[in-house]
């Protein structure tokens, strides 16, 4: 099994992991709304910035289920946010797929929890399929208290983002996933390089 490590953040890990097609947002135990989109568009999603040339879609830009996010912006970033949380948890796993579908820049994409950047931090990527990123973050222990924010900008093509996942690390949810990323956190410490 492949295994490509992102920047960590304190206890943080995540992880580009190989391609498995569960759909997410029917994991028990996800705490996000409208996780792959498929409501058409960015229902229970927060959306500011450069909202240019960002939207949902069908086709190459869904990775499980009907729907998945283009993001697209050119210029400056834009960003999609959620709250999240849960009482009692205090530990989060976080799981998305993304994928770039043209190479070049100037681009980038990165991931916030809480305001703090926790990666992946892809500048000027190449391109790639749909990849998912998964790692397991300390978050506080009410419904909603958290935040998870996308940053992107890709001024000559378009990411693809579907099938976030926001729980906790619980073993089961973990085993649909077909990841061992609970047993990163907070160990590797090396960049990935797409």
């Amino acid at each position: 099994m492949r295994l490509r490590i992102i920047a960590l953040v304190g206890v943080l890990a995540l992880a580009a992991l190989p391609a498995f097609a569960a759909d997410v947002c029917q994991v028990p135990g996800n705490l996000l709304v409208n996780c792959g989109f498929e409501t058409g568009d960015f229902t229970g999603w927060t959306q500011t910035g450069n909202t240019g040339f960002t939207g949902v879609s069908t086709g190459i830009y869904a990775w499980s289920g009907n729907y998945g996010a283009f993001l697209g912006p050119e210029g400056s970033d834009g960003y999609l946010s959620q709250n999240v949380g849960a009482p009692g948890v205090t530990v989060y796993f976080v799981s998305f797929w993304l994928e770039q579908l043209s190479s070049g820049g100037p681009n980038d994409f990165t991931v916030y929890w809480n305001g703090v950047d926790v990666g992946p931090d892809l500048f000027n990527s190449n391109s790639f399929g749909y990849t998912q990123f998964a790692g397991v973050l300390p978050g506080n222990s009410c419904a909603g208290c958290n935040t998870i924010t996308f940053a992107f900008r890709n001024d000559t093509s378009y990411w693809g983002l579907d099938s976030v996942f926001v729980g906790s690390p619980e073993p089961g949810s973990l085993l649909l996933f077909g990841t061992g990323a609970l047993g990163l956190a907070g160990l590797i410490r090396r960049k990935i390089n797409l």
